[in-house]
């Protein structure tokens, strides 16, 4: 093989393993972000109260209650589903969320369910992870296949958490003593 083919040949391969090692990063993620989100919204998920879907590059979690509000009757054991997926979050630096609402309610009570998530989410310091909202992905829900319901995506205030990995030279920043998040 030619001398010069070699220098093109290997930083291509350099390139498609890095690209390789990034993607299983964020599919490791977005798997460790389901078992986390599956473990902690184990009681909501067998009471009904929550539809967990797994994404091919996060998760999403719809909150099937009518009202989210505090204390309101829409958790398992009195606890606040909200407290429970936020726990379950990776580092924020890792993930975008987005909140839609596509319950039948009406449009001002699921504006309001809408505000209400992101002024919680804003106060536990998620803010900066919130996106602008995007229609519900279709994903076969794992509560619902046991149920038997299909691939149609349930009503309710619906969190979409998308895993971000950021690149793998990006992983420090200089200058800096804070260590930079990265996928695994």
């Amino acid at each position: 093989m030619n001398p010069h083919k070699w220098r093109l040949a290997v930083p291509l391969c350099l390139a498609l393993l890095a690209g390789c090692g990034q993607s299983s990063g964020e599919q490791g993620a977005a798997s460790l972000l389901n078992e986390r989100l599956q473990l902690r919204l184990a009681p909501d998920l067998a009471a009904g109260n929550v539809v967990l879907q797994p994404l091919p590059g996060g998760a999403q979690v719809t909150l099937l209650g009518p009202s989210i509000s505090p204390g309101a009757p829409t958790t398992t054991g009195g606890r606040d589903v909200r407290a429970d997926v936020v726990e379950s979050l990776l580092d924020p630096r890792l993930i975008q969320i987005q909140l839609a609402d596509t319950s039948p309610l009406s449009d001002y009570q699921r504006d309001a369910r809408v505000r209400d998530m992101t002024q919680y989410l804003t106060e536990y310091g998620l803010g900066p992870t919130l996106q602008p909202a995007a229609p519900p992905q279709s994903a076969v829900p794992v509560q619902a296949v046991s149920a038997g319901s299909g691939n149609a995506a349930p009503a309710g205030l619906t969190i979409t958490i998308s895993v971000q990995c950021p690149d793998h030279y990006a992983r420090t920043s200089k200058g800096s003593d804070e260590a930079n998040p990265y996928c695994h």
